[in-house]
């Protein structure tokens, strides 16, 4: 793995992200992305539930039996790779995004153990919310950039992202950079809405068939989901986003 350019509050940088990078990016935000994030990923006592668990569902009966290398990319807060790393206690697992507040954030709650307490008056909730956090020690986050992971080539058994595809800037130089540090028959797991924010990317895989021949191209596809249904809550009377996903499973050819 390659070394950290440098560190912020223990969090390694494998890209050297400027302070004018930092400010300009949204989900630097603490108040209100990072909360927003946590609410949805980690407060599911709220929602009666993980809103996101149809993805964890739809990944969990394609995982490899023993991966020995596993990384999220985009995790935010961390809750998709904390699961994973606790249900491989073995693994060496990392969760990486290019938002170091969200990384500070997933490795304070899932790493260092310290609690969690967000006011959510905003949101309906008349109670400040508090959650102990968690040492989970074979987990590590990091700042990077997608299509410049930090892993060596071949490294990784399983790479997994969510609602991060369509994000990208350029979303073929991510796919490839993943197949680039997969082990030979690695697995790819993600979900995405498909909401993408650039219209050529609308045009270059949209509808899915688009983005299937893409993949195909250079992964063998195992399974393919479409209408993975996400409601995404945002207060206590129940209103929320609709997410329409598509989940996929790919393995490295």
């Amino acid at each position: 793995m390659k070394s950290p350019v440098r560190y912020r509050r223990q969090i390694p940088f494998f890209y050297d992200k400027s302070e004018s990078e930092i400010q300009e990016d949204p989900y630097e935000r603490y108040d209100p992305t990072v909360i927003r994030q946590s609410t949805l990923h980690l407060c599911d006592h709220l929602w009666n539930g993980y809103p996101m668990q149809a993805i964890l569902d739809f990944a969990k009966g394609h995982l490899p039996e023993s991966p020995v290398n596993i990384a999220e990319i985009g995790c935010s807060v961390g809750r998709w790779i904390a699961e994973i790393a606790q249900q491989y206690p073995n693994a060496n697992c990392w969760g990486l995004d290019y938002s170091y507040q969200m990384c500070r954030q997933a490795n304070d709650y899932w790493t260092k153990g310290t609690s969690l307490q967000l006011n959510l008056s905003n949101r309906g909730f008349s109670d400040l919310i508090s959650q102990e956090g968690h040492h989970i020690p074979n987990l590590n986050f990091g700042l990077a950039k997608a299509d410049q992971l930090p892993f060596e080539d071949q490294s990784q058994d399983l790479l997994l992202h969510s609602f991060l595809l369509d994000r990208l800037p350029k979303p073929m130089a991510g796919l490839k950079e993943f197949l680039r540090v997969l082990k030979p028959n690695g697995l790819m797991c993600f979900a995405t809405p498909l909401n993408f924010h650039q219209p050529e990317h609308w045009s270059t895989f949209y509808p899915p068939v688009k983005l299937y021949h893409s993949l195909s191209s250079i992964f063998e596809i195992i399974d393919w989901k479409e209408g993975i249904k996400i409601l995404e809550p945002l207060d206590s009377h129940g209103n929320g986003i609709q997410w329409n996903c598509l989940g996929v499973v790919a393995r490295k050819k």
